[in-house]
């Protein structure tokens, strides 16, 4: 477990590279495996253990409790109780954990030339790390307001203001421009191949103007590509 004095950086962390470097302390925090990803799953907003281990598949408990803890000392994430719905303790991110959200979106931009075809069977796949990828690269156009996005058992809302978007677990705050309910195969396609026109979609439920639905995934792209 990484190791923090006073809030500054401890040079007998376990696994450290040991250099007197901004990078290579920032990499003693989070160039662990499944340090960003972590991080990834915190920026929509607060999770418990249970949820943070839900989405994270492959993940050991005593891995994830270990990377929480090195988040911590490090002050990128905190603990908080929540009293309602019910009570509960979750993590989220702290002011400077959510610069580091920043860093992990400009960094998931970078990684979009990289990304194959969406193969189940080669990866493990989620509509909800989709959306993060494509929220990350709004093309703008839309509308502000929120918009839902209800796949399989994720609840979503995208926060569209001027020319930002970004992604938060759970439904509208407050009346949604747009709701759509699918499953994860039905999301994919969409994102894959937008609808060109207002049409009904089966498997898709849409709330609000379906004309709306082409320019969301328009301005929402989902690339694919290889590096040349």
């Amino acid at each position: 477990m990484t190791k923090w004095v006073l809030g500054k950086y401890s040079a007998g962390v376990k696994r450290s590279y040991r250099q007197y470097c901004a990078l290579a302390v920032a990499l003693d925090v989070v160039g662990e495996r499944w340090a960003l990803l972590v991080v990834r799953d915190l920026v929509p907003g607060p999770r418990r253990f249970n949820d943070l281990f839900a989405g994270l598949p492959g993940i050991a408990t005593d891995v994830l409790t270990d990377r929480l803890r090195s988040l911590e000392a490090a002050g990128v994430v905190v603990q908080r109780e929540l009293r309602h719905p019910v009570p509960a303790n979750v993590y989220e991110l702290t002011p400077y954990g959510r610069q580091l959200g920043a860093i992990v979106g400009d960094l998931a931009r970078w990684g979009r030339r990289l990304m194959p075809p969406p193969d189940p069977d080669q990866f493990r796949i989620s509509a909800r790390w989709a959306l993060q990828s494509m929220v990350s690269a709004y093309a703008g156009g839309l509308d502000d307001g929120e918009y839902e996005f209800s796949i399989d058992d994720d609840e979503l809302t995208v926060r569209v203001e001027g020319d930002a978007a970004s992604v938060a677990y759970g439904p509208a705050t407050g009346a949604a421009v747009l709701r759509i309910e699918c499953s994860a195969k039905r999301f994919f396609g969409l994102a894959m191949k937008p609808p060109e026109r207002a049409r009904p979609i089966p498997g898709v439920v849409v709330t609000g103007d379906g004309a709306t639905v082409a320019a969301v995934f328009a301005a929402l792209p989902l690339s694919v590509g290889v590096v040349s």
